[in-house]
């Protein structure tokens, strides 16, 4: 084993080699090096569901240079997860002038439209058109690119005939995206089923996938929501357990499952600690909101007689939120019970 002095000396001489070296690169090399770093770390804590780390390294991304293409798509899906329509289409737009051929930059384009469209008002049908040329646009560069594929059947599922709607059209993008991933065509026949009224054929189609892919996730997570929805709590529950199973460290999955087993009325610590575990958590603007989380927590402490800490939670939900009704009526109701708490 070589000797502590050697290794040390030999460490030095290995950093001094590096900072050598680093002065030798020019300045515009290591701040491309650099860009490429923030725009990768970026990319992944944006689908890693860490919002405030992405946001932070994009800024700093755009201080390097805010005309790099990748640069302005990570802000054109910052825009889109805090639903600014108009933020997501600008960065969008400049992504895709620069990279006129990137179909992943189109279908991020594709929802800007499509969320201006969904705000409604005069412009709403222009959006929508705008929508579809650019989902087409995206499968013209990306023939295999099952989301913009899903866009169009979006759009033709849910768009007026006199627009071009229509489900002929959707059932035909369905079929492509079933060739593309078997997956994906499940979600596909579901919603389709969905706009249909068809709950029996809705159902099938997440049965399916979770059979074409027993350890997805996403799959288990869709399968217990509709199982929720329709009021089927122990199968909801066996299908959020699968899904935690699969993604243990999801925001949404396990608040989920927590509030399956509250609604079931077992495992009621483990459904505290997935509701806190929720809370703790860096969440998206379209997961359930953090005063709902307090809420149901206190539900589940009242349930184990924990009473002040069902107290705290509630307390906590109205902070979140002044106007969350069910705690203040929680709240009130355990004034008037256990008066000794106040």
């Amino acid at each position: 084993m070589p000797a502590p002095v050697a290794v040390a000396l030999t460490a030095v001489a290995l950093i001094s080699t590096v900072l050598v070296a680093a002065l030798t690169v020019p300045a515009a090399a290591q701040e491309a090096a650099g860009l490429d770093s923030l725009v990768v770390r970026a990319d992944r804590a944006l689908s890693w569901g860490q919002f405030a780390r992405a946001d932070e390294l994009l800024q700093k991304a755009v201080a390097i240079d805010d005309d790099d293409p990748r640069v302005n798509h990570g802000l054109a899906i910052k825009g889109l997860i805090e639903d600014d329509a108009d933020f997501a289409i600008e960065h969008a737009r400049k992504a895709v002038q620069k990279d006129k051929k990137n179909s992943e930059y189109r279908m991020t384009l594709a929802n800007g439209y499509g969320m201006k469209a969904q705000q409604g008002g005069m412009s709403a049908v222009y959006y929508g058109r705008k929508y579809r040329e650019e989902c087409q646009k995206a499968i013209k560069y990306d023939p295999e690119n099952v989301e913009a594929y899903f866009g169009l059947l979006y759009f033709y599922v849910y768009a007026p005939s006199i627009v071009g709607g229509g489900k002929d059209r959707a059932r035909e993008q369905a079929e492509k995206i079933r060739e593309i991933d078997p997956m994906s065509g499940h979600s596909a026949d579901a919603l389709i089923a969905q706009v249909e009224g068809d709950t029996v054929a809705v159902e099938a189609a997440y049965v399916a996938a979770t059979e074409t892919d027993s350890t997805s996730a996403n799959a288990w997570w869709t399968l217990g929501v509709f199982w929720s929805g329709q009021g089927r709590v122990e199968e909801s529950l066996r299908a959020f357990e699968r899904a935690a199973a699969a993604a243990p460290e999801s925001p949404s999955i396990s608040y989920q499952l927590a509030k399956a087993r509250l609604e079931s009325g077992v495992e009621l610590e483990a459904a505290a600690d997935g509701f806190g575990m929720y809370i703790e958590s860096e969440r998206r603007p379209d997961y359930p909101p953090l005063a709902a989380a307090h809420w149901r927590r206190g539900e589940v402490f009242e349930a184990l007689d924990r009473l002040e800490d069902a107290k705290a939670e509630w307390e906590a939900a109205l902070e979140a939120d002044r106007e969350y009704l069910e705690a203040e009526e929680a709240l009130r109701l355990l004034e008037a019970e256990h008066p000794e708490l106040w």
